[in-house]
């Protein structure tokens, strides 16, 4: 009825890690529709006098892309970086305060807004991420009337490769411009270091040889307790000589406990630099080792084999093809994976890269 499918079938031909069944277990089917009649009645209602188009044409050069909804930074980057896909057209985005930072002198987008009063008046299209009453209700009205296109429209599955999917749709709605292989060989998160970025971390005294990892966490189910067992064993087994902490001020505590036990081996990066520059600094790096966050899509943008601790969200819808990467996950509590685990992969990538997932 009214496309209901659409909740939790992908627009497009191409097959992406997904996880629908185990979505289908976790929410009954009558929430399921009762949320998509609500998102159908409010949409079709709000954007009633604005065009749904199949294609992005050449016709289509200035373009507003709203993302307002889902603003974290793994997010975000996840969503918005098939935007790559239409370099050459004149792109602004609108999006919240706290992701907007990330996309200053962006190679795509030209102007970032915060505030969606201060939009411009000449779009030729809107791209708006979903069909969600909390996306769509802070559009001012003269931009409703615009034709516009959606990446997710109405699909609403929890765990799905957001990457893969924000390209593929992308892909589509440019009418299969690139084919699935070409699509896998550049899907990768877009996130612009500057030139004054790769000053700032060039005049840090960082070592020429080091493995990053990420400590602390934005959520209490995302961090990992155990980070100083972890380097103890790698420093122990001689894995590394060197290791640079990076994360969010919320770590500065825990990294300087563990900086001060290893005072020639450790450099305290945590709180120091902006998201763009840690991405930076794992860029110099040769692995991360970290907790799903938004520091693993840096890494997958910078093309840095990552080990990665997962909770519940299966990896797969979190790594990608190109860039190298294996996984633990522990769907009960991730402090239950083992260090000697963790041990295991980050030996392993001293000998060479992989791709896999362990459970």
């Amino acid at each position: 009825m009214l496309g209901f499918y659409r909740t939790y079938t992908t627009p497009f031909k191409e097959k992406i890690p997904t996880f629908v069944e185990d979505f289908f277990r976790r929410i009954p089917l009558y929430k399921r529709f009762n949320k998509f009649i609500g998102h159908y009645l409010y949409t079709e209602t709000v954007l009633r006098n604005s065009p749904r188009l199949s294609v992005i044409n050449s016709q289509h050069k200035n373009i507003l892309w709203v993302q307002w909804v889902d603003s974290y930074l793994g997010d975000s980057l996840m969503d918005l970086s098939s935007r790559i896909l239409l370099k050459g057209k004149k792109i602004d985005l609108l999006t919240q305060e706290n992701v907007a930072n990330i996309y200053q002198n962006d190679e795509v987008f030209n102007k970032i807004f915060t505030n969606p009063n201060s939009l411009n008046f000449d779009y030729d299209l809107i791209i708006i991420g979903s069909y969600r009453q909390r996306e769509l209700k802070i559009l001012p009205k003269y931009i409703l009337t615009i034709p516009h296109v959606s990446i997710y429209g109405y699909y609403n599955v929890n765990d799905f490769n957001r990457l893969y999917f924000s390209f593929f749709r992308t892909n589509q709605l440019l009418d299969y411009r690139y084919n699935q292989q070409q699509i896998e060989e550049i899907a990768k998160p877009l996130l612009p270091i500057t030139k004054q970025d790769k000053t700032i971390v060039s005049n840090f005294d960082l070592p020429n040889n080091f493995i990053a990892i990420a400590i602390g966490a934005a959520s209490v189910d995302r961090n990992f307790s155990q980070w100083e067992a972890v380097i103890d064993e790698i420093f122990a087994q001689h894995i590394a000589n060197n290791i640079v902490l990076v994360g969010a001020k919320n770590a500065t505590i825990e990294a300087k406990k563990i900086q001060q036990k290893y005072p020639n081996k450790i450099t305290d990066m945590t709180g120091y630099c902006s998201f763009n520059q840690t991405a930076q600094i794992i860029k110099k790096s040769s692995l991360l080792v970290c907790a799903d966050g938004g520091l693993l899509h840096a890494s997958n943008a910078v093309k840095t084999p990552i080990v990665s601790l997962f909770y519940n969200i299966e990896p797969t819808v979190r790594l990608i093809k190109i860039n190298p990467s294996c996984a633990l996950l522990n769907k009960t509590n991730i402090n239950n994976i083992k260090v000697s685990d963790i041990i295991e992969l980050i030996g392993q990538h001293a000998i060479n890269g992989f791709y896999k997932s362990k459970h």
